[in-house]
């Protein structure tokens, strides 16, 4: 069970060249899908002090368009670089429901992120193109580890990519796409 998440973002300024030079370097397109996500916090559970995320994620394949629905929990970022760090995933059958329990353990929504998602693959790093509504289109590379020894080594191998398709880990960012919604409301 891998349970960490390698992970940079950054914005994208031409998507159509960032997918073409994704082929070039031998990611396949895989699935298009939709993802909304909403986000919970406590009172009583500080998530935001705590570098935490909880949320439910809505997702529909745009190709067949089959829904899945997950609880998502994210640890604290594991270093001052990347997006990296503990994701723990769970599929529920009625989001409804899940959110009426969040509700009764005195979780309150927070926000909502909606995105279009297309997946690309290399061998075990995903390419997730993103188009987030109000906010623009973002990379993020990922490698899924089943401990975090395994970060540095992918960190490397994810600079590497990027170095290839004319970035590097300056112009990432660790701000989740929640907190770049929140702070263009403030």
């Amino acid at each position: 069970m891998k349970q960490y998440e390698i992970e940079i973002k950054l914005f994208v300024k031409n998507l159509k060249q960032l997918i073409q030079d994704l082929k070039t370097l031998g990611f396949q397109k895989e699935v298009l899908k939709r993802e909304e996500d909403v986000y919970f916090y406590s009172r009583h559970y500080d998530i935001k002090k705590r570098d935490e995320a909880l949320r439910i994620r809505k997702s529909t394949n745009l190709m067949t368009n089959q829904i899945k629905t997950q609880l998502n929990f994210k640890g604290p970022k594991l270093d001052k670089i990347s997006m990296s760090r503990k994701e723990l995933e769970i599929e529920i059958e009625n989001a409804s429901i899940m959110e009426e329990i969040l509700q009764n353990l005195d979780f309150e929504k927070a926000a909502s992120v909606c995105k279009t998602r297309q997946y690309m693959r290399r061998n075990d790093i995903t390419a997730c193109i993103d188009q987030v509504e109000n906010l623009g289109n973002f990379l993020e590379l990922e490698i899924l580890a089943e401990s975090k020894d395994q970060k540095e080594k992918s960190l490397k191998r994810i600079e590497g990519i990027l170095e290839n398709l004319g970035y590097s880990m300056e112009d990432t960012t660790q701000k989740s796409y929640l907190s770049m919604l929140m702070n263009q409301e403030k």
